[in-house]
């Protein structure tokens, strides 16, 4: 992809490429391209566009602003010893391809997916419900939204595109000393009028 752009480009060609959801997101031909391009003396930018992320919100009705929301790539969570926030919602992309080192696979199989299971089960219950999500691609379809305990994701029929999210499994732990220096804050403001 990377080459097929760049050709055009040094041929003197005004380029766009267009891609599915964000071009910045999980999309390294993208930042390549911008990358070459640039080092060759070339003008280049990307644009912002609608995402997989802008969707599952709308799709779902979740709001990041409530509790939270962190987002990995599947395999980091497997590969690296991530911290979970779980009072706050957990998006991994591409769970579909979940332990695939050799970044060439569409796809990992159960094994793969039972791995997953086991790390995120020392911080969530095996019964804890999670939901594979996948965004509309095509104007008839209709978005994925299939809600199951973790337990039973290795079994689901997942592809490349399917996002898992893990909804909070606590609440949001209060933080009583910051709230009251900064209720004191307040008073001392409001005292002196208004000033900060």
């Amino acid at each position: 992809m990377v080459d097929a752009m760049m050709t055009d480009v040094r041929g003197g060609r005004h380029v766009c490429g267009a891609f599915y959801g964000h071009p910045g997101v999980f999309a390294w031909p993208t930042h390549k391209a911008i990358e070459v391009a640039r080092s060759e003396g070339f003008a280049a930018h990307m644009e912002p566009g609608v995402s997989a992320e802008d969707c599952l919100y709308a799709d779902l009705g979740i709001d990041p602003g409530n509790y939270g929301c962190q987002h990995y790539e599947a395999s980091q969570v497997m590969f690296y010893r991530c911290k979970l926030d779980t009072s706050a919602y957990v998006a991994l992309w591409q769970v579909g391809v979940a332990g695939d080192q050799s970044l060439t696979r569409f796809s990992t199989g159960a094994a793969y997916r039972q791995v997953l299971v086991e790390v995120l089960a020392r911080d969530y219950g095996l019964d804890h419900e999670v939901i594979l999500y996948q965004a509309v691609t095509l104007p008839m379809s209709r978005h994925r939204a299939q809600r199951l305990p973790l337990r039973s994701l290795p079994a689901a029929t997942i592809d490349a595109h399917a996002t898992l999210i893990i909804p909070p499994a606590k609440a949001l732990e209060p933080h009583p000393q910051v709230r009251a220096r900064v209720s004191a804050l307040e008073e001392s403001s409001t005292s002196r009028g208004g000033e900060s």
